[in-house]
């Protein structure tokens, strides 16, 4: 019996204190080992549990009784949304559990339009699954030394539960989320705010609206679903009254998943975000994180925890950069997807490089392993600006980024031209030639590319729906992507 979700609010903080003051005493590399063990075991429990993983490795000539400790996880299948969840039932791609025994179920965002990959949580596990989530929370945010409110916006169904803190899983009703900040939030020591970079343009217009004080509410934010280039990181800070280069306590962060394996599987850190804005004016940080000296368009620099899942970049090119490969270490999985890629570009950061880049940076050194993350490989096209690139555009002038929404759409002519459509966030603003000047000046000056630029009211714009904040926008056209 787990006595986890027994033990009283006063012991799970003393657990949680002791909890990370080990951790952070762990050398990088013993971690790292432990992953790769634990990577290991994982893979042979899919083996005894999975049909469907059993299936893929007598495909590629291995027998599920030869796996033991020794087994390079190099050798093994790579697993991909195509040849597990569209290829597939569940029951063979699940151990056997009861029904009645499945908690939680989690889905992917679709994004591709085919298919849905499924996380299940079993009782068990998510009984005790808020524990990792404060144990974040308090490295983070401090949150058993300042009473916490946690405002969750994120769309498809995400929630989350604590013990830390106190939770209000709204989903995307900007009303209810303002609403509860400026009624509730003041009775909290600090507040966050958990979102993705487009409903955030809604939430921050209806604040002003409700006269939500950020300042007063000591908010900060953790954007999730996409890239969050520092561009909006600057421009988000503004609207919330941060000072991101002083400010000890309020931050604006980013954190990546994937619906199919968990939540937070990266994430930054206090030091990470000093890395990662010290790459636009230091070169040499830059070379060090990302292989260039160009810190105009920097990587995400996340860390992750190797006891929760083993990171492997596969195909790595020159500059290191590969696909993202994840291995969670939870044995008890209902559904095991060992070495799954999520379709993402990323290097893995050693130890060395991350200690030059946070000394010149001058930050402390993560003391969790750390991965640089491009973004999504279809997002990044031979001929066409990356949609980082492009959000760099929108973002970097505050008065231009006030009148988008933050939709656009990238699309490529039969001349092998590039067409770049913007959603204005009204129909004044789309109507206006000087911003249709500016936007135009801004991308000769940013992009490599010239592009024909388009800007369109909010209903004329035909690629989102005004108010469908609960899919993932899609930035590139399907014929380019």
């Amino acid at each position: 019996m787990n006595l986890l979700p027994l033990l009283p609010a006063v012991a799970l903080r003393w657990l949680r204190k002791i909890t990370l003051h080990y951790a952070r005493r762990m050398d990088g590399e013993r971690l790292l080992a432990r992953s790769r063990r634990g990577a290991v075991r994982a893979v042979m429990q899919a083996a005894v549990h999975s049909a469907a993983y059993r299936t893929l490795l007598q495909e590629q000539q291995i027998e599920p009784s030869t796996l033991d400790a020794q087994t390079e996880l190099a050798s093994l299948p790579v697993l991909t949304k195509a040849n597990t969840f569209e290829r597939f039932t569940l029951a063979q791609l699940a151990r056997p559990l009861p029904a009645q025994e499945i908690a939680d179920v989690l889905t992917s965002s679709g994004r591709s339009g085919r298919s849905f990959g499924f996380r299940l949580t079993a009782r068990a596990q998510h009984e005790t699954s808020w524990f990792d989530i404060d144990l974040g929370l308090q490295d983070m945010f401090k949150v058993d030394q300042h009473t916490t409110l946690l405002v969750n916006c994120l769309p498809m169904g995400v929630v989350f539960n604590s013990r830390a803190v106190t939770v209000a899983n709204v989903s995307v009703r900007e009303d209810m989320a303002c609403a509860i900040l400026r009624d509730l939030g003041p009775r909290f020591a600090q507040t966050l705010l958990c979102t993705d970079p487009l409903f955030i343009r809604r939430l921050l217009d209806e604040a002003h609206v409700a006269g939500v004080d950020w300042k007063a509410l000591n908010t900060s934010v953790i954007v999730g679903e996409e890239v969050l280039v520092e561009a909006q990181r600057d421009y988000i800070a503004a609207r919330l009254g941060i000072d991101l280069d002083h400010d000890p306590h309020r931050i604006i962060g980013s954190s990546f998943g994937a619906g199919e394996l968990g939540l937070n599987l990266l994430f930054e850190t206090r030091d990470t975000i000093r890395m990662r804005r010290a790459m636009r004016t230091q070169p040499q940080v830059a070379q060090l994180l990302s292989g260039t000296t160009d810190g105009t368009s920097a990587p995400s620099i996340f860390c992750f925890n190797p006891l929760r899942c083993h990171v492997e970049v596969l195909n790595p090119g020159p500059d290191g950069f590969g696909e993202l490969c994840f291995t969670m270490l939870d044995t008890q999985a209902i559904i095991a997807l060992p070495r799954y890629v999520s379709g993402d570009l990323g290097k893995l950061v050693n130890q060395q490089e991350v200690t030059q880049a946070a000394r010149l940076a001058g930050s402390a050194r993560p003391w969790l392993p750390v991965v640089a993350v491009k973004g999504r490989i279809k997002d990044r096209l031979v001929g066409l600006p990356s949609v980082e690139c492009i959000k760099e555009l929108i973002y970097a002038d505050h008065g231009i980024a006030d009148q988008l929404t933050g939709a656009f759409r990238i699309n490529q002519d039969d001349r092998g031209g590039v067409k770049l459509t913007l959603q204005a966030n009204s129909e004044r603003a789309a109507q206006d030639p000087g911003l249709h000047t500016q936007l135009l000046t801004l991308a000769r000056k940013q992009l490599s590319v010239p592009v024909d630029l388009e800007l369109l009211a909010p209903l004329t714009f035909p690629y989102r729906p005004l108010l469908d904040f609960e899919r993932k926008f899609s930035y590139l056209a399907p014929t380019a992507s």
